[in-house]
């Protein structure tokens, strides 16, 4: 029998021993309540089945108080021997603690990655049903033909889109404004000379031409009638031009006036049919995916989406006031800003693109190193200030003449962009110049490498994530076709035997 002083604990058939003073020491622990409770007269040996290799750092702990993790044991299989012997890992000696801290936050970081980029096994119905698969593809989450034509699609409307806003801001891509256009814009300006608006309204505004000479502008019309045209004070007849002596009475009336050239121009019609087709797509493409979307709340829960949303209602606007509103299409203002609503569009890319692997580990680095992101920004901030005030106090006021104007030139040298519009004068201001742009690259040289770290080990994750779904996916096939050729046989000898029977 075993003295009551001792206790023998078989791990999986590798037997350890233990005094009971020391187990009792821990009460807290698996082993020390089992002591506690346990009526050691009666026991020969405790069993359990759990490795021993582990084990031993463990009973390490009961003899000598210190913890350290076991060399050859994956820090993750240490960490369940912990949580089963109710072990606190802050126990850890220092040498270890460190090690094993910084293991913890990679593998919870590594399980978090993967749980972000598992693909999606809720289905709106059925996995089978035309609502989930049109749901699917365009959501960009399909892998079929129709997916990446309808991915393709979209993708080229959003260039397109953009391209022809940029283009359309080019003057040699926009048109003056033609005669009738002028004289909407006249009559949407407050000052415009009422012998103009008289002159617009008498005649057709199809018929009138725009005359050039030198720096002034004319609105000239003909037209054939059997009378002279009368002039007045604000037209200036041009010289009658006969006819045949055989219709001496029938005259060609030609007038004019002057105008002031318009500075207004408009896009070539291209562009705004370009925008209309783009227009109709998004459209189609938003009703379809708010009918067969699970939620329209938890669509929306989505910030591309909203801004989608958005970008397609100032679209809309756009064309009601365009075909309503006459004096609209003349204010660079609201145009300006219904064009930047529209170039808002370019983050369908980014809606595009969302469901990538290789995009969610940017995402996801990006929000996993927040934190470091904000301390380098709060750095920035407090040398920004530091170092623009030194500058403000050595430099001459002729150089720098405010603070605000000492934050920019200490904002391009922290980040070492320097532009060039400013630059210190002083023997104290080049050295403090100096002195912060030094201290901007050692801070960005400190925080840096860990948002590349967590990219680096998030991409390497991706990477396995994706081989392994390749390798699935193949596996698939394999079985797939395997039964497809099962399936023939069997069918071929039913038939076999059944001719066999006939």
């Amino acid at each position: 029998m075993m003295s009551a002083s001792r206790v023998r604990l078989n791990m999986s058939g590798t037997s350890f021993q233990i005094t009971q003073k020391l187990l009792e020491a821990h009460p807290h622990t698996t082993l020390g309540k089992l002591i506690v409770n346990a009526d050691l007269s009666k026991s020969e040996e405790f069993y359990f089945d759990r490795p021993a290799t582990p084990f031993e750092s463990i009973l390490t702990f009961y003899q000598t108080g210190r913890l350290h993790l076991p060399q050859n044991i994956c820090p993750n299989v240490f960490k369940e021997e912990l949580e089963y012997w109710k072990i606190d890992y802050k126990q850890l000696d220092r040498c270890c603690l460190l090690n094993y801290v910084q293991f913890l936050d990679s593998n919870n970081t590594k399980i978090d990655f993967q749980n972000a980029i598992a693909p999606e096994t809720t289905c709106l119905t059925t996995p089978l049903s035309t609502r989930n698969r049109i749901w699917r593809i365009l959501d960009y989450k399909d892998t079929s033909w129709i997916a990446k034509l309808v991915l393709l699609i979209g993708i080229l409307f959003v260039l397109l889109s953009v391209l022809t806003l940029a283009l359309s801001s080019l003057p040699r891509y926009r048109r003056p404004l033609t005669t009738c256009e002028y004289y909407e814009y006249s009559l949407a300006k407050d000052r415009t000379n009422p012998a103009i608006l008289n002159f617009l309204e008498q005649h057709d505004c199809n018929k009138l031409q725009v005359s050039e000479s030198g720096d002034e502008f004319y609105y000239y019309y003909y037209d054939y009638e059997y009378e002279y045209y009368d002039q007045d004070d604000n037209t200036t007849e041009l010289p009658s031009i006969q006819t045949s002596s055989q219709d001496p009475v029938k005259t060609k009336k030609q007038g004019a006036i002057k105008i002031e050239p318009s500075k207004v121009s408009l896009k070539l019609d291209i562009f705004y049919q370009i925008d209309y087709t783009a227009t109709v797509f998004f459209t189609l493409e938003l009703i379809l995916r708010l009918i067969v979307c699970q939620s329209v709340f938890q669509y929306y829960k989505n910030v591309l989406n909203i801004i989608d949303t958005i970008v397609l209602l100032g679209t809309f606007v756009d064309i009601v006031l365009w075909n309503l509103q006459s004096s609209y299409k003349f204010s660079s203002e609201l145009t300006s800003f219904i064009d930047f609503i529209k170039f808002l569009r370019v983050f369908r890319l980014l809606k595009y693109c969302q469901h990538f692997t290789y995009v969610q580990v940017v995402k996801f680095s990006i929000r996993r190193n927040a934190k470091d992101l904000l301390i380098m920004l709060f750095h920035i901030c407090a040398f920004l200030l530091i170092f623009a005030n030194i500058i403000y106090l050595t430099e001459d006021r002729d150089n720098i003449d405010s603070i605000p104007q000492g934050w920019w030139l200490g904002l391009v040298t922290l980040t070492t962009v320097g532009y060039g519009d400013l630059s210190p004068k002083t023997f104290l201001g080049k050295v403090t110049c100096c002195v912060c742009a030094l201290c901007g690259i050692f801070m960005m040289s400190m925080i840096i490498p860990i948002f590349v770290d967590t990219f680096v080990t998030l991409y390497g994750i991706a990477n396995v994530e994706i081989a392994e779904e390749k390798k699935d996916q193949e596996h698939t096939k394999v079985f797939t076709k395997v039964e497809s050729i099962t399936a023939l046989n069997m069918t071929q000898t039913f038939q076999e035997r059944h001719k066999t029977v006939q």
